[in-house]
């Protein structure tokens, strides 16, 4: 089953780059404008100079930023502003953050996984990505020819999480943002030979980073094929993975609402969505009533799918259950699994975005973790209409990728991000 190894971390030297609150980044597929630049800002050695850094204000648009990026980095290590580990470790890496009032902590241990292709069943993705993505990753790959980010994965613990209490000395790095604590240590040798040991009847499901798994299966062919033969323990044949137990107390599961623009809509859509759900009118559209909405759904998610509605009608809120489960099922494709199939998301996709006129065009559709932002969208952002949907739960996304199936896009955000810059993996 899947392979775990230790691997000699390259880290930052904090004693050279400075505060790592100022070091590490956001994944660059969740940045964008302002927050880029206060980035690129934060630090000459922020990671996002080197994972992003196409637009970066200090250099012009015509230079190769791929290769900028791999020069950067060997300038780094040469400073000493990250340092490359002796020795083989895991790394345990926590994140302190406060979702509703609440500080919670998640565990992920940092490790070099072996690619598996899909087809083996060792490596499992949960969800449908699309292709713009890797092509970028793939340069910045070949460039650097280090894992900046890692994958996160999930594994089925059955009592694995014992298993991270040991750990070496104090933290190795220990950044704290705003948002979020983020704090690396190492894993002791016992205790990371027990879990890799432990891990290795067990299969690993890809949460996020599907693209750069995908990006590197391909570099991993890219250089077999280069090199004309080859051993398999290669770094190139290891991807950098942060493992998460599935029952880890803070995982989060965010659900991902969808907002629409409907050309030409008509003033009431109420009346086809009639035709194959309940509408319970939930009162006008206030941030206090879509608290209220978003609360009702939960509480009945329990018992079945459901959905919340802004804008069905203009300014007026509502909760939509099926009123025959089965029909509404009946409109997903035949040919997924059952599991995949009566997903709050795919009932979504299939039942409800048809009946709002919605012409499936992704000019047309923007998504959104927080129903208070999904009812400014509508009432300022150009939107006519906002569905709210429960978030997929991790048990659906063992079981969904277990038969094989992937869901459809959007349907989980896990949260909070893995930082990029907290360890990394040279596959050169």
């Amino acid at each position: 089953m899947a392979e775990l190894r230790p691997f000699q971390g390259l880290r930052y030297n904090t004693s050279v780059a400075g505060d790592a609150a100022n070091l590490v980044a956001p994944p660059y597929d969740v940045v964008a404008g302002q927050a880029r630049l206060d980035l690129y800002a934060a630090s000459p050695y922020n990671i996002a100079r080197v994972d992003y850094g196409e637009d970066r204000p200090d250099i012009a648009a015509s230079v190769d930023h791929y290769a900028l990026a791999a020069r950067e980095i060997g300038e780094w290590l040469t400073r000493g502003v990250v340092v490359r580990d002796d020795e083989p470790h895991f790394y345990v890496y926590d994140q302190e953050f406060l979702l509703d009032g609440e500080t919670r902590r998640r565990r992920a241990v940092f490790g070099a996984l072996r690619l598996e292709e899909w087809e083996k069943g060792i490596v499992l993705p949960h969800e449908v990505t699309g292709a713009g993505a890797k092509l970028d990753r793939m340069r910045l790959l070949q460039a650097t020819q280090t894992h900046l980010s890692p994958i996160m994965g999930l594994y089925e613990p059955d009592g694995m999480s014992r298993l991270l209490v040991d750990v070496t000395g104090g933290p190795v790095l220990d950044a704290v943002l705003p948002d979020a604590r983020h704090t690396l240590r190492i894993l002791s040798p016992d205790a990371a030979h027990r879990f890799a040991t432990a891990l290795t009847d067990r299969k690993v499901y890809v949460a996020d980073g599907h693209h750069r798994y995908e990006t590197a299966l391909a570099y991993r062919d890219e250089r077999r094929q280069a090199a004309g033969s080859f051993t398999g323990d290669e770094d190139y044949n290891f991807v950098l993975a942060a493992l998460i137990a599935a029952d880890d107390p803070g995982f989060v599961v965010l659900p991902t609402h969808r907002l629409l623009k409907l050309p030409g809509r008509a003033n009431d859509l109420t009346e086809k969505v009639e035709s194959l759900f309940k509408l319970a009118p939930m009162g006008d559209a206030t941030p206090e009533n879509v608290d209220h909405l978003v609360a009702k759904m939960s509480e009945m998610g329990t018992h079945g799918p459901v959905f919340g509605a802004i804008g069905l009608i203009p300014g007026e809120l509502h909760l939509l259950m099926p009123k025959d489960l089965d029909a509404a099922i009946a409109r997903t494709p035949a040919e997924h699994s059952d599991a995949w199939r009566k997903l709050d998301v795919t009932l979504l996709a299939y039942a409800v975005l048809p009946e709002t006129g919605y012409d499936g065009s992704p000019d047309h559709i923007d998504y959104t973790e927080n129903g208070r932002h999904a009812l400014e969208a509508v009432q300022h952002g150009g939107f006519d209409v906002a569905l709210l949907l429960n978030a997929t739960t991790i048990e659906d996304v063992i079981q969904v990728s277990g038969t094989g199936d992937r869901m459809p896009r959007k349907s989980t955000y896990f949260y909070p991000k893995l930082a990029t810059g907290v360890v990394m993996l040279p596959v050169g």
